[in-house]
């Protein structure tokens, strides 16, 4: 049974997870799932009129897009201060 716990050497930091870390990624996560929601009912909106080649189909897809990069960033993001959290 151990009585103590070592102590960190002086100068050295913790290794812990970001409160502000974890809040970026929730956030960016549920403004991915918007995004991409909002995009899909562009694009179906878009198709159902026959649109497919035009200026908003473009649109469609680059908001179908920056939804992804929000999903892709939010995930590393959580990933992140997961390992963070636990590393050792």
């Amino acid at each position: 049974m151990m009585l103590f716990t070592a102590a960190p050497p002086p100068g050295s930091r913790r290794n812990d997870g970001s409160l502000l870390r974890l809040l970026f990624g929730a956030v960016l996560f549920l403004v991915a799932i918007v995004t991409a929601v909002f995009g899909f009912l562009r694009l179906i909106s878009v198709l159902e009129h026959g649109g497919y080649g035009t200026p908003p189909m473009r649109t469609a897809l680059v908001i179908l897009g920056i939804a992804g990069g929000c999903f892709a960033i939010a995930i590393a993001t959580l990933i992140w201060d997961v390992a963070k959290r636990y590393e050792k």
